[in-house]
């Protein structure tokens, strides 16, 4: 069982910072982007926050719906969120860009 596929019109950047939330973050950040409350939610980090006010009205509606799959699909593995699953760790990836900026600097 795969992760439902996002849509074309979500950015990169913001389908990154969607992997580390539980489907109870993802479904508050839904609500943001549909702008059913006008409070982010706390979890959110403020880039996240940002980006939304940067796109269209056909942006927000797709990530809303993708976070809305996403969230259903991690409860029903009664999961923590997508790296749980997946085994991405974003901790890791930053160790080792970290780490091949100092490799270059040396």
């Amino acid at each position: 069982m795969t992760p439902p596929k996002p849509p074309a019109a979500i950015p990169d950047f913001l389908l990154d910072q969607f992997i580390d939330h539980s489907p109870e973050t993802l479904r508050d950040i839904g609500e943001y982007a549909r702008k059913e409350t006008y409070v982010a939610p706390e979890a959110a980090s403020d880039s996240i926050v940002e980006a939304f006010a940067l796109q269209d009205e056909a942006t927000l509606a797709a990530i809303a719906r993708y976070v809305d799959e996403l969230a259903s699909f991690l409860e029903e593995r009664d999961a923590d969120s997508l790296a749980a699953i997946t085994g991405d760790d974003a901790d890791d990836e930053k160790s080792w860009g970290h780490q091949r900026i100092l490799d270059w600097h040396s």
